[in-house]
């Protein structure tokens, strides 16, 4: 009998140790998983493209690969694919498209002696064309002495007028960018343009003013970004307001450091929410907020007074957010699935369905909203239920492993996610916000932190302009130059009416 015992309770060990050693094994597979996950993000490719395991074997369409919108530049793979498919243009033509929109200079070689070699003087009969050469002038620094001439008048009535005394008159001054400094409009302009389209800090560009002879200090120029940030700040809150008014809108946000906020240790994150129209929508606008967190309250101050539909990925502050409707994103899903797929065979299956899907939206990118509506009802609606009974047939997944993430994540953003098939002015992805996002990531990558709230408020203001300026088909030098010209004319308080014309859509 207790020998039946012991066996009975060395059995029970034995399973409870099998159940043990099968969990521990699961566990050093998800670890393993992750190790090699966090190497892929150190040092492996960064695209999101599913290719073919045989680089040999054809591909399934005609494209590079089913899934030719990466995370941030969409548009430039699908351009990218474009263009290895198309017949290379012929090497002048290309040369002459390159240089088709800068100004052209004439010049014709002449004899120094004008005579043949017998005295008789020659004639011009014509010209032969030789070639085009492309010409650089280094940019310049100068300094303008600005003088107001005064006038004077001794006529009777001038006389009469000033008690006997002569009459002086002078012509009206300007107003300067800033009270007593050097800065002007173009100046500004071009230190704006480099930090935030060149990705130059202000560190790296004291070496050239230095080299065009103006000795000038990196805590002034900071100084000059905040305060032209100032004045402009009614037109960035305008446009806000414009944003806030259209009926749909995408939405994001990233990581930003701000050394020097109260409260806030120096190495606390903080956050840059972006929020930018749709690609249908006839108003680009993309809108760049620095907020301290990344909280319910950031988000629902930020988007008060919007009464459209929101694209969003899946934070859980967003469902917080006052709108009429919130969708979601398609590629945030495929992203997890994606990076699944790499170590786990099950999360193959799924993932094939949303290359499917997104392979088919691409065809009717081009389509006006209700075409749109009708062509995802008809195709990607299929899709998405077989993608969903994917998720359901698929086996148990340990719930911190890659694709028991990806399918939590999903089921999480299904209701989000299925009504992409009811709003065709929407894409299936919320990449076009991910890519202003990435405009930031690039200055970050540059200047890595803000020293103060207002410097990284002002990179706030300075972004949104000029990502609004560009979204809109505008050279964004052209269009800082303009407006740090005109809107501080209009006072400290200018209207929205005076305002109107310099919005980067008028």
């Amino acid at each position: 009998m207790d020998q039946q015992k012991t066996i009975a309770k060395l059995t029970l060990e034995n399973e409870e140790l099998r159940k043990q050693n099968k969990a521990n094994e699961q566990r050093i597979a998800e670890l393993e998983t992750l190790l090699k996950s966090f190497q892929a993000k150190l040092f492996g490719t960064k695209s999101e493209k599913t290719v073919s395991v045989n680089e040999n074997q054809m591909t399934l369409w005609d494209d590079d690969s089913v899934f030719t919108w990466s995370e941030h530049t969409d548009k430039q793979s699908a351009e990218s694919s474009q263009e290895k498919i198309q017949k290379s243009p012929k090497k002048r033509e290309k040369r002459q498209k390159q240089i088709e929109d800068l100004e052209i200079v004439k010049n014709i070689k002449r004899l120094k002696e004008t005579t043949c070699p017998y005295g008789q003087a020659l004639k011009v009969v014509g010209e032969r064309f030789i070639g085009k050469k492309l010409h650089y002038k280094p940019a310049e620094l100068w300094v303008v002495e600005e003088y107001v001439a005064t006038y004077a008048c001794a006529c009777a009535a001038c006389l009469a007028q000033n008690n006997g005394q002569t009459a002086f008159f002078s012509a009206e001054k300007a107003t300067p960018l800033f009270p007593h400094s050097l800065a002007t409009p173009t100046l500004l302009e071009n230190i704006v343009y480099q930090k935030y389209v060149l990705g130059t800090p202000l560190y790296r560009q004291l070496k050239d003013w230095r080299r065009f002879g103006w000795n000038v200090c990196e805590p002034t120029l900071a100084a000059w970004v905040i305060q032209g940030a100032d004045k402009l700040r009614s037109l960035y809150d305008l446009l806000h307001k414009k944003l806030l008014q259209r009926p749909y809108l995408q939405g994001d946000e990233t990581v930003v450091k701000v050394l020097r906020e109260p409260g806030k240790k120096p190495t606390a994150e903080s956050r840059m929410w972006v929020q930018r129209t749709v690609q249908k929508d006839k108003l680009q606008a993309i809108y760049y907020a620095y907020r301290r967190d990344r909280s319910e309250k950031s988000a629902c101050s930020l988007y008060s007074g919007f009464t459209g539909v929101l694209q969003c990925d899946g934070y859980q502050v967003y469902p917080k957010v006052d709108c009429a409707d919130r969708v979601g994103c398609l590629a945030h899903v495929r992203r997890k699935f994606f990076e699944a797929a790499k170590y786990s065979q099950a999360a193959k299956g799924p993932l094939k369905i949303l290359d499917q899907i997104f392979h088919q939206e691409k065809k009717w990118a081009s389509l006006n909203s209700s075409a749109r509506i009708n062509k995802r009802n008809e195709f990607l609606r299929p899709l998405f239920e077989k993608f969903w009974q994917a998720l359901a047939t698929t086996c148990a997944a340990l719930p911190k492993s890659l694709l028991g993430k990806a399918i939590a994540y999903a089921l999480g953003q299904r209701e989000a996610i299925n009504k992409l098939l009811q709003y065709g002015a929407i894409d299936i992805s919320n990449n076009t916000c991910e890519q202003a996002v990435k405009s930031l990531v690039i200055d970050r990558k540059n200047f890595l932190f803000s020293t103060s709230v207002a410097g990284a408020e002002a990179n706030a203001i300075w972004l949104t302009l000029i990502e609004s300026a560009k979204a809109n088909g505008l050279d964004p030098q052209k269009y800082l130059t303009k407006i740090l010209t005109v809107v501080p004319q209009l006072g400290p308080f200018p209207t929205e009416k005076e305002l109107e014309p310099y919005l980067p859509w008028n």
